[in-house]
Parts: C-alpha cells; sequence; structure tokens
C-alpha cells in the first residue's frame, strides 16, 4: 500500500504550495505483558507483600483526557510503588546558608536568569499505535520550533573574511628560525547550490619540505582527495539544504616538528541560483530499519522516513504490509510514517518501503528489505530465577540503562517486558541529559522521562537519574553563554530536573566525568565559569532542590589504579572535608573480555568506603574484541559482580544497557542479552554468581 505524509514540500522554497493528502488509519489494539513480582522482592523492596499495580491497557478509541487520567501524571504515582534507598546513614545537613568556597550558596534568583518550564512545555497525549506502550497511556512531546537562531554562521562572519590561522608553537620551537606552515592562495568561497565546488589546500614552509596535512571535519557529501603533489582537493557539491554558510578545517603539520601546526580555516557561502531547475533532482531513498525480533502478539511500530538530498519529503510506498497494518503520521516530522501491526504468529515478516521523489515521480529509490523476526513466547523463556529475584533476596539493586524512546522501537515491547522482568532499578541513558531536556532558553522535553518512570514504576524499578552535570551533551546555548552566567545556568538546570522528578527518582548521577586521564580537573564548560567549585556548588544545589535523593559522582577508568583512580579519590576527600553532600561514587566499567585488575577494583571500593561512601557500579559493560570468547566476557562479568558482593557498600550493578541490539560499542557485543534477546554465557554466569553466598 501506499502510504503518504500530510504534506510534501520543498523545505527551501516557500513557493513550492504542501499538497495535502489524506490518509486512512485502521485500529487495533493488543496488550503485553506485567511483570509480576515475588514475595521476595515486595519483601526486600518495602511494598506490601503480594501487590502488583493492575495493568492498563488502551481501548479500542481512547479519549485521553490529561485533566483526568492519572496515568499521564507521573507525579501522583505513590512512591511506595518503587524501590527505595535508606538514606539514614547519610549526615544530616542544614540547607539554610550552605556555602561553596567559603561563599554563600544563597537562593536562585526571581526572576530566574533563563526561562523556566511553562505550559507549553508540558507533555501531550501520544497518538494512538505509535508508541508499544499498552500498560498505560504515554506523552510526547508537545510540537515546537526547536531551531536555534544562533547556532550556526550567518552573513556576516562569512563578509567578516578570512579566519587568521590558528599556530600551535611548541617550546622547542624558534618561530624567528622557523616560521610555520601555511597555505598558498586560500580564502573563503561562494557558489551556488547544484555547483561542484573544488578548493585546493597547497601547504607551503619556508625552510624548505612539504608539510603534512590533515581535515577536522567533513561536511557531508564532500570529499578531500590527494593529488599525490603534496596538495589535496576539497570537492562538494551542496544542494538547496545545504544554503548558507558553512566551516571548513585544515591543519598543516610542520616538516621537521610534528607538534608545529597551522590550522586554517576557510568559509563557504551557499546560495540558491535564480533557476532552481538547474539542480540536479538526485535519487531519494529510506532510512534503514533493518531486522528486529518480537514475540508473537507484540504491538511493533515501525518509524519508516523519507530522505531526498534536494530537500524534498518523498512519498513512501510500502510493499507487503502485514495484514491489519495502520498507518500514522508522525506529529512532528512530515518525513515520517510510523506503521502499527501485531503478528499473530511466529515467522518472518518482510515487506518493502520505497520512496517516490515528490518533484518527479519516476525517481524512486531500490526497495528497501525491512525483516522482523517473530518468535513464540516459549523461545524468550529463561530457565532458573530471574537477576531481580536473586538480587531482592540479597537486598541489592541489579540494573540496566534504558534506551530513550525505546518504545518507539520495533521491538519496544520485548525490550520492556525483558527489563521488567530482569532488572529492579534503571538509569536514564539519555533521556535527563541538558541537550536533550532544555535544547532552548525556556524549552523542555519531559515526555521520555515521564515514560520511562511510569513503565518503571509499574514494573516496581527504581530509577537512577543520568545526569546533572556533564561537559558532554550541552545544548549550544549554554556554550555560548557569558562566563559569569554558567553558575546560575547550572543550578537552575539542576533545580528544574530535581523539582519535577525528586520524588520519582531517588539516585542521581551530580557530576559526571569532571576529571581527565592524569587525574586533573577537565576544563569544562563549567570549569571556566566557576573553578574547581563547581563540583561542590553542583552537590549543594542538587541537596537544596531534593533533601532526600541520593547524590553521587560518577566517572569512567577510576576503578582500577592510576593517576586517574588517585585524582577521584583525592576530589572525593576533598568534597568530604569541605562538606559536600556527597552520598556515593559511580563506578563506570566500559571494559574488555580480557580485563583482569580485579584486584585493583577490589582495593578502590575499599578506600571509597574507607571514606564512609556508597559504591555504585553504574555503567558495565564488556566488550569483545578479536579474539576473546564469551567465556571470558562471563567470566568478566562473574568476577566484577563478586567484587561488588564483596563490599558491603556496593549498592547497585548496573549494566549500560542489556542487549546487543541497542548499544553504544556497536559490533563489540558487550552486553548480556544477544541482538535476538537470548541469553548468554555472561546472563546464566550472572545468575550463577547472585544465586550463591
Amino acid at each position: 500500500m501506499s502510504l503518504y505524509p500530510f504534506s510534501q514540500k520543498r523545505r527551501f522554497n516557500r513557493a513550492f504550495a504542501p499538497i495535502l493528502l489524506s490518509l486512512a488509519v485502521a485500529s487495533c489494539s493488543s496488550s503485553s505483558d506485567n511483570v509480576p513480582l515475588t514475595d521476595a522482592e515486595d519483601a526486600s523492596l518495602g511494598l506490601p507483600e503480594g501487590t502488583v499495580e493492575d495493568e492498563q491497557t488502551q481501548p479500542e478509541n481512547p479519549a485521553i483526557d490529561p485533566a483526568i487520567d492519572p496515568a499521564i501524571d507521573t507525579g501522583s504515582i505513590n512512591q511506595e510503588e518503587t524501590p527505595t534507598i535508606n538514606p539514614e546513614d547519610r549526615p544530616s545537613i542544614n540547607t539554610d546558608g550552605l556555602t561553596s568556597g567559603n561563599q554563600p550558596l544563597g537562593s536562585l534568583p526571581q526572576p530566574p536568569l533563563t526561562p523556566p518550564p511553562d505550559e507549553q512545555s508540558a507533555p501531550v497525549p501520544a497518538e494512538r499505535l505509535t508508541t508499544t506502550i499498552t500498560q498505560f497511556f504515554p506523552v510526547r512531546d508537545p510540537v515546537r520550533d526547536l531551531n536555534d537562531p544562533d547556532d550556526g554562521l550567518s552573513d556576516a562572519d562569512f563578509d567578516a573574511g578570512l579566519l587568521p590561522a590558528v599556530i600551535e608553537t611548541p617550546a622547542e620551537v624558534d618561530p624567528t628560525s622557523n616560521t610555520p606552515p601555511y597555505f598558498v592562495d586560500i580564502d573563503n568561497v561562494e557558489i551556488f547550490a547544484g555547483q561542484q565546488l573544488e578548493v585546493i589546500f597547497d601547504p607551503d614552509d619556508d625552510q624548505g619540505g612539504v608539510p603534512g596535512m590533515f581535515p577536522h571535519n567533513l561536511l557531508p557529501g564532500s570529499r578531500f582527495d590527494d593529488n599525490f603533489n603534496g596538495t589535496k582537493t576539497f570537492r562538494w557539491r551542496p544542494l538547496q539544504p545545504d544554503v548558507g554558510v558553512h566551516e571548513f578545517t585544515v591543519t598543516a603539520i610542520d616538516p621537521l616538528v610534528s607538534s608545529y601546526r597551522a590550522t586554517q580555516t576557510i568559509r563557504i557561502r551557499v546560495s540558491l541560483p535564480s533557476d532552481i531547475s538547474s539542480i540536479e533532482n538526485l535519487l531519494p531513498a529510506t532510512d534503514n530499519v533493518g531486522t528486529h525480533t518480537v514475540q508473537v502478539n507484540d504491538p511493533v511500530v515501525l518509524y519508516l522516513k523519507g530522505t531526498d538530498p534536494n530537500g524534498t519529503i518523498p512519498t513512501l510506498n510500502i510493499i507487503n504490509a502485514p495484514p491489519g497494518a495502520t498507518a500514522t503520521p508522525h506529529p512532528q516530522e512530515e518525513a515520517i510514517t510510523i506503521l502499527h501491526f501485531v503478528p499473530e504468529s511466529a515467522g518472518i515478516v518482510e515487506l518493502q518501503v520505497q520512496a517516490i521523489d515528490a518533484v518527479d515521480p519516476s525517481l524512486v529509490s531500490t526497495p528497501q528489505d525491512i525483516v522482523v523476526e517473530v518468535l513464540d513466547a516459549s523461545d524468550f523463556q529463561r530457565t532458573g530465577p530471574s537477576l531481580r529475584e536473586l538480587a531482592a533476596a540479597r537486598d541489592f539493586l541489579f540494573g540496566y540503562a534504558a534506551l530513550q524512546n525505546f518504545y518507539e522501537r520495533p521491538d519496544g515491547a520485548r525490550y520492556a517486558a525483558i527489563a521488567g522482568e530482569e532488572f529492579n532499578i534503571v538509569s536514564t541513558e539519555n533521556s535527563l541529559k541538558f541537550d536533550f531536556i532544555n535544547p532552548l532558553p525556556g524549552k523542555f522535553r519531559w515526555a521520555a522521562t515521564d515514560n520511562l518512570i511510569k513503565l518503571a514504576k509499574l514494573q516496581r524499578q527504581l530509577v537512577h537519574g543520568h545526569t546533572l552535570v556533564w561537559h558532554v551533551q550541552l545544548p549550544p546555548w549554554v556554550k555560548r553563554s557569558a562566563l559569569e552566567d554558567r553558575e546560575l545556568i547550572m543550578r537552575e538546570f539542576i533545580d528544574r530536573v530535581l523539582t519535577r522528578y525528586a520524588d520519582d527518582v531517588p539516585l542521581w548521577d551530580v557530576v559526571n566525568e569532571s576529571l581527565e586521564e592524569d587525574g586533573t580537573l577537565r576544563r569544562s564548560v563549567w570549569f571556566e565559569g566557576m573553578g574547581a567549585n563547581y563540583i561542590d556548588i553542583a552537590f549543594r544545589q542538587a541537596r537544596m532542590s531534593a533533601p532526600d535523593a541520593t547524590l553521587i559522582y560518577n566517572d569512567y577508568d577510576i576503578a582500577f589504579a592510576g593517576p586517574k583512580s588517585d585524582g577521584m579519590l583525592n576530589l572525593v576527600q576533598k568534597l568530604k572535608d569541605e562538606g559536600t553532600p556527597l552520598d556515593g561514587v559511580g563506578f563506570q566499567l566500559h571494559v574488555f573480555a580480557d580485563f583482569d585488575k580485579f584486584d585493583e577494583v577490589a582495593e578502590t571500593f575499599q578506600k571509597v568506603a574507607d571514606m564512609d561512601l556508597d559504591i555504585y557500579v553504574t555503567e558495565l559493560d564488556v566488550s569483545m574484541g578479536d579474539g576473546m570468547t564469551e567465556t571470558q566476557q562471563a567470566e568478566v562479568y562473574e568476577q566484577l559482580l563478586s567484587v561488588c558482593l564483596e563490599q558491603p557498600r556496593c549498592k547497585a550493578f548496573q549494566i549500560w544497557g542489556f542487549t546487543d541490539k541497542y548499544t553504544w560499542r556497536g559490533g563489540l557485543d558487550p552486553l548480556v542479552f544477544d541482538k535476538r534477546y537470548q541469553v548468554k554465557p555472561a546472563y546464566r554466569a550472572l545468575q550463577q554468581r547472585l544465586s550463591e553466598n
């Protein structure tokens, strides 16, 4: 069948009027697995014995009203339904007059520095049949313009002329006798969309020799070709979506001293020609979906997106759509159509998707094959107690990090069901990071976290918030901010997130990865604005905003001996000495299957415990390098779990994901379920170790 987006228009030219097309959407209903709890879990998590919240399924034609549907108000859910962290051993801290660096940490200003969340940021009910969630009515973020008008280059930047080269001069070089390399006859360039651009980069050196060179980030669709004569040519054919000003940067390397370098940036202004038809109309395409594995009667959603290098929105033609499939236009992205179906029997569902050009219907992409493997429920059964049952018997937290918007993946129902069966704590992998939550001043995106929290509560999982303060995944407006404003920007963000989620998220990574590899503090956006005090300020603000939360510092490569581990120990001791409200340390263990420094990990854990701090294994995965085996991988998982279980202050053991289908270390298969949701030896090793004394 053919599925048409609501409008097809050229984004680059308002002269092209939208073409409105209708789309019939059928309805169907489905259910998904509920997650039973054992009596041991009820007892260990402080829940009334044998109580499980009833599953809610979507009616055929729900009339969802956020004002009367309690499932949409995540703040109304009883906190007793989730695991808890006992704060009784935490030092009592009076938040009145908290100080940082001997300076008062006063109340946040009113009016605030940046606009707070308002009603326009409130999540709205998601369209039916656009997610795999059936236990409650999910929400989505409202449709709003989130384009940053100040993120990018302007005509004024181009007109300012060529930027001066940036020279890196090592201490041993005398620039009067060895002048830096440079590029010959280089300048900013202008071009019309559709034209071929060629810029020759010819590095020279006044002392003789031929400098080396390398590019920084290539522009999409561009090349940097070696001419085999000491020069290279930058080649690019910009199209309609590329209209504007762009930068391309190349570094030249001195022939005698490789650390002596000159970095040159050129700016390229792309304009539309007077005759747009002169631009070649290229073939459209569809985004790759790949193969997914689901269970019979699981709801499946396929987010199908058409792309066009010329910036138009192609029509999607779906070949061999499953029986009963329905299509819904994406509420925010015109190029996406959401296909929903429920497979009723095991087997292979195969369909193909073609993109048809919006301007020239004769331009049709090669069909993309989409395969959904449907297995019976018995194919997902696992022998023995679940990991969460075994952890509950030990009064222990065993968890994973949740893929952002997993419920919009084809296999989202299976993902959620297995996660609920196996884990009693879940980390927010990306949905709470600054660039996602607060992409522009006054604009917020809460829906992904709201949905995760609701599902976690239904599945009796504690939620671990990750992360409040980090130097990565910051929105451009924060990076552009004045240094003197950064403390308030940071504090306001912490307060807004914790104010919304303090009752639902009891554990937080407050500061993440503040240390360099040598153990010194990273010169981050926050360090630039506040110096080393930013860490203390962040923790004190978090305690003011969420007095009952458990607050931890989180970092990688700090669990085994080395300068970074030493730097962490020095940092947390300093924070403790200053009265910073620090409750524990989170250890990221992104290791390989040949890892063997278990004694060092145990020793580091003990040093942290000796500081009267709790220990959390927050991000664990064990990658498979060349020649490594799943048996080795399983041994590493088991040994690291043993180190944690043998340390009384180790409170949680969390894997960074759980299925190789969704991992940040793609191709290295680092997790305990494979891509088809089948257990690996690592799962069995963890199961066995949790069952032992």
